[in-house]
């Protein structure tokens, strides 16, 4: 199963006293932590909302704003909101660490020799929080232990994990665990429904991504499946009159190996000339009302992106046209104006 992302309300936690976003997390990445020295020895999944609830009561009635951590993992394999993407952790120990680096707890514990189990669960939990604040928060490429920013021994065992790579997001879970098959043929559906949101961290979306890049599609390859792997299986169901879902489940898998390789490999079959531009650039803040941003919303909708086409732009409109900009090398200012309008009609699919 892949993780399941348990948000704040669902832990119930508590509002925070203040937040900053002050960060710069694309100079660094995420450091990996620990609760501490003593083993949890959790006995089922029921004890780990309390305990976050716990870690955050603890945080806020001494020096902090809110529980410190952006992400929590636990070893049944979820992961818990804690401070979230954008937001300046405080559980780094140092200024620099805390501006440059997310941090993700692992609910385990303990000492050499008399240390929690590290299941399977635990380790994709992680690597899930990771792609996560990769792909949504910014997050630069590096994974440290708490160690390594500060003098401590956190996060005591599960440094092994980070030192030789097995929580960056896609790899193979190790021994014990799945293996992903070799490449260059048909694989069989592995039972996970790679889907968005949340990301869906597995061997399988790298597999998937592996194949879809030798079909011809633009996509990256890190076994995260994101927004832009999303976009790319809705206009490949889309091209092969598969159920339009945005989820690759068997159905779609199977097509990625079996169905032929069709013209446009990386477009969108909908392609067709843009209305003409309303002459209104849509900006936020304030909010553009517009009968045009209906428009361009729902062609964007089209593309694969999710957004309402409520005719107000606003915050969402702006993140996606900021994201679509990026990806298409235009000036990226979170404007639509005539070379945005245009290329969301006229540019691939990708």
């Amino acid at each position: 199963m892949a993780p399941q992302l348990v948000t704040r309300a669902a832990w119930g936690a508590r509002a925070p006293k203040k937040v900053s976003h002050d960060i710069r997390p694309g100079d660094g990445g995420v450091a990996v932590h620990h609760i501490g020295e003593t083993p949890l020895a959790l006995a089922g999944h029921a004890q780990c909302a309390p305990l976050v609830r716990s870690v955050q009561n603890t945080h806020m009635n001494g020096e902090y704003d809110d529980i410190a951590y952006s992400f929590l993992a636990c070893p049944h394999g979820y992961v818990f909101e804690g401070r979230g993407y954008g937001v300046r952790t405080g559980a780094n120990g140092t200024k620099d660490a805390n501006d440059r680096f997310y941090a993700v707890c692992a609910l385990t514990g303990g000492t050499p020799g008399r240390y929690d189990p590290v299941t399977t669960g635990l380790v994709e939990a992680i690597r899930t929080a990771i792609a996560g604040l990769r792909s949504l928060g910014g997050a630069g490429a590096r994974i440290v232990g708490h160690r390594d920013l500060t003098a401590t021994e956190c996060p005591g065992a599960l440094y092994a994990y980070v030192r030789d790579g097995r929580f960056e997001p896609g790899t193979a879970p190790g021994p014990g665990g799945e293996e992903p098959p070799p490449p260059g043929q048909e694989v069989p559906w592995p039972g996970v429904l790679l889907q968005y949101p949340p990301v869906t961290v597995h061997w399988s979306a790298r597999t998937w991504q592996e194949q879809m890049r030798r079909r011809g599609w633009t996509i990256d390859v890190d076994g995260a499946y994101g927004e832009q792997s999303r976009r790319v299986c809705l206009a490949f169901q889309r091209e092969k009159s598969l159920t339009v879902d945005g989820v690759v489940g068997r159905d779609t898998w199977q097509a990625s190996w079996r169905a032929p390789v069709t013209a446009p490999a990386d477009g969108d079959s909908s392609h067709r000339d843009a209305p003409p531009w309303p002459g209104v650039l849509f900006t936020y803040p304030p909010f553009t009302r517009h009968p045009g941003v209906a428009t361009w919303q729902a062609r964007m909708r089209e593309r694969g992106w999710s957004l309402d086409a409520d005719g107000v732009y606003g915050s969402r409109s702006r993140q996606v046209c900021l994201a679509f900009q990026k990806e298409k090398r235009l000036t990226a200012d979170g404007i639509v104006g005539p070379a945005t309008w245009q290329a969301a009609w006229a540019a691939p699919v990708t």
